[in-house]
């Protein structure tokens, strides 16, 4: 179990919620212990609880793009309506800018 360790998928998995954010951050700082430590420190830590969060992901740059030659927006303000747009506001963007050929 201790060569599956990853500390980077545990700690950014922990940083996500309110309770367990500063046992990853403290886990961060000491980077240099052994996966079995950290381990170790954090299941006797951290109480036993269900938690599920989603995990945040890059935009699509495609999106992006899209939204950018459409409205004409730069790189921040085209993220911004990325946020704001639903996926059939954003299907109907890119069905407006299609100009046929083979994909």
């Amino acid at each position: 179990a201790e060569k599956v360790y990853n500390a980077y998928i545990i700690n950014k998995g922990l940083s996500y919620f309110i309770d367990t954010v500063l046992y990853a951050n403290e886990m961060n700082m000491c980077h240099h212990l052994d996966g079995k430590l950290q381990n170790d420190y954090l299941i006797n830590i951290i109480r036993p609880k269900k938690r599920f969060a989603k995990w945040v992901k890059k935009l699509s740059e495609d999106d992006l793009e899209v939204v950018k030659t459409y409205y004409g927006y730069n790189d921040e303000k085209a993220r911004q309506a990325l946020s704001i747009l639903s996926d059939e506001q954003l299907i109907l963007i890119k069905e407006k800018q299609y100009k046929g050929g083979m994909p």
